[in-house]
């Protein structure tokens, strides 16, 4: 009875729920249950600045649906602060807070927790970035003691990028950051809704001389002023003050820049005075032409290359302001020749071609000596040098007024010479003479003759040289080879490989020892003559024989010898090769090499009949095979 009034109370209770509509409020319904980030996290601010955005969390129930008045406690971690501290949530279940970024670069943590959750955090990162102020107006670079400088400087705000950053009511300061005196007028200013700070009433107290000034304000990077020359007066006088009287070689630069210094009346040095450098005379170039004189007064032009011509160059530096004293000023330069070229000189040789010899065959080598601007060279000392063995000069004097000298060339090596002539380590040009070599000498000839093979080409190597060791060639006709001996019937042809290099060949038919005569223009040459062993070629299955008995008795031992022969019909003389005997449809017998060209098989038969026998070499039958053999009992 009980269990069935538990389905109807359960009934009721729905139907309760069904009339009671919004009014019904179920368990935990309105708890905070979690807290989570809604918006402002991943920013990038400025240091000791609030970040753009507010770090917003929302607070909700286990159902998902917001908590109203839920109390949200904030932790910056990292430095900075967050404002307010504690934040109650919204009609929506949200809180938020304001991050302060901390004094350095970097990242900065924030933690958001509802009171009511103790281990549920939200967390923020925001990234902090320095940024700095930027001179975008110079104080005026001359100014009197005391009064205000015209122009005042003015700054702007920048993000790290070079952005101009709108930022208002930055305090920026400014101090002498280099000289002595004092700094009167508005030295604090804040920046305007654009992020710019202008200064209005700066003046500078204290002596003559230059001063820079430092701009700063907390979290950015400081500005420093260009140097402010004060208690001057305007140009007065204009004077050297380094690079006059110099000398150059011609086209090249002064070792140092022409450099001026502009003063005022009162004889104190000028900052930021326009001084133009110009070339007057002799031709030549300058770089950087347009100076400011720096804190020293003092302005100089980049470089100074004098002109093509040898003597006197001039530059002028002029100062762009009225009434100045010594303006312009001259300096002077005196350009020297120039250094040898060998663009502009040359080196020639005649004739072209000359034999090889110890001096009674010679070329004329004629050098001239210029400078890059085509100036001949006198008075100077040239070196010869030249490739290749057996060179010889005669001494060239000192060049003379057109910078002409001349040697003579001979040389005992053939070939091509390249003659180079040098100034003081300058080159200045080559010429090539071609030395041809003189007519063999058979005492000069060296001959090489290798052993032969029967049936094979010998090839005998031959080097034919002239009287001073020099290559021979196109003389073929004058080598003469005969052979004697065993092949005493060969011909023999004669081959130019080039470059003094012959070669003779005769193709050998016979074993033995063949004698080969060398002669060349005549005359035989040392060693001849000389001797060639020749030796059998490969073996040759069509020249090589067997002995195969035509008749065997039963059970008698019978015995087969192998003449291996090479395709001239040599003898091999020697053993191993490959040699199988076999008696067909019975077997392979054992053969043994006899290790001078013959083979030799024994067969005791027990079979009657005839019976052939092969015998192949390196794997092809010989002359003859197969052979017959008839066996019998008696």
């Amino acid at each position: 009875m009980l269990l069935a009034r538990r389905p109807l109370a359960l009934l009721a209770l729905l139907a309760l729920a069904a009339c009671g509509g919004d009014d019904l409020t179920l368990p935990n319904e309105g708890q905070p249950a979690s807290v989570a980030v809604v918006s402002g996290n991943g920013q990038t601010g400025t240091i000791l600045e609030a970040a753009r955005d507010p770090l917003v969390v929302e607070v909700t129930d286990r159902f998902g649906n917001p908590v109203v008045g839920a109390e949200v406690v904030w932790s910056a971690d990292g430095g900075g602060d967050v404002s307010p501290a504690s934040t109650l949530t919204n009609a929506d279940g949200r809180a938020a807070t304001q991050r302060v970024l901390g004094a350095q670069p970097g990242s900065y943590g924030t933690t958001a927790v509802a009171t009511a959750l103790p281990e549920d955090v939200a967390s923020f990162t925001t990234t902090a970035v320095a940024a700095r102020l930027v001179l975008v107006t110079q104080p005026g670079a001359t100014a009197s003691s005391g009064v205000i400088m015209d122009p005042q400087p003015v700054l702007q705000l920048q993000d790290p990028d070079g952005n101009p950053l709108a930022r208002a009511g930055v305090a920026v300061t400014v101090q002498i950051a280099s000289g002595d005196g004092a700094l009167q007028g508005t030295t604090s200013q804040t920046s305007d809704a654009g992020g710019a700070v202008a200064f209005s009433d700066l003046a500078i107290v204290g002596a003559p001389g230059a001063r820079t000034l430092i701009f700063a304000a907390s979290g950015y990077a400081t500005a420093t002023s260009t140097p402010v020359s004060i208690g001057v007066g305007a140009p007065a006088a204009v004077a050297v003050s380094a690079g006059d009287g110099e000398s150059a070689r011609v086209g090249t630069r002064v070792s140092t820049a022409p450099a001026v210094v502009v003063l005022d009346a009162g004889g104190t040095p000028l900052a930021g005075v326009n001084v133009v450098f110009a070339v007057a005379t002799g031709g030549g170039s300058v770089t950087d032409p347009e100076a400011v004189t720096g804190a020293d007064g003092i302005a100089a032009v980049g470089s100074w290359r004098l002109g093509g011509t040898a003597g006197s160059n001039t530059l002028t530096a002029t100062v762009e302001v009225d009434g100045v004293s010594g303006n312009p000023v001259t300096f002077t330069a005196t350009g020297t020749p120039g250094a040898a070229s060998e663009d502009e000189s040359s080196v020639s040789a005649a004739p072209g071609t000359i034999a090889a010899s110890t001096g009674s065959s010679t070329s004329t080598i004629t050098i001239v000596a210029r400078d890059g601007r085509g100036n001949p060279l006198a008075g100077q000392t040239v070196t010869l040098t030249a490739t290749g063995s057996g060179a010889t000069f005669t001494e060239p004097g000192a060049t003379d007024g057109a910078g002409t000298t001349t040697a003579l060339f001979s040389s005992t090596g053939s070939g091509n010479h390249v003659i180079t002539a040098m100034i003081s380590g300058v080159t200045l040009g080559s010429a090539t003479v071609t030395v041809t070599a003189g007519p063999a000498v058979s005492g000069q000839t060296t001959v090489d003759v290798p052993g032969g093979t029967a049936g094979a080409a010998t090839p005998i190597q031959l080097r034919l040289k002239d009287g001073f060791g020099n290559p021979v060639g196109g003389a073929a006709g004058q080598i003469a080879v005969s052979v004697a001996g065993p092949n005493a019937a060969a011909a023999v042809s004669v081959s130019d490989n080039g470059g003094g290099a012959y070669i003779a060949r005769y193709t050998p038919t016979i074993v033995g020892t063949d004698q080969i005569e060398v002669r060349v223009g005549g005359q035989a040459v040392p060693g001849s003559p000389f001797t060639s062993g020749v030796v059998a070629g490969p073996a040759s299955p069509a020249r090589t024989t067997a002995s195969v008995p035509s008749l065997g008795l039963f059970a008698n031992e019978l015995e087969i010898l192998v003449f291996v022969a090479d395709a001239q019909g040599n003898p091999l003389g020697r053993g191993g090769d490959q040699v199988v005997v076999t008696v067909e449809n019975v077997a392979d017998l054992e053969v043994e090499d006899l290790g001078n060209g013959a083979y030799r098989a024994r067969w005791r038969p027990f079979v009657i009949g005839g019976v052939r026998v092969f015998i192949l070499l390196n794997g092809t039958q010989i002359a003859g095979s197969p052979f017959n053999l008839e066996i019998r009992f008696f």
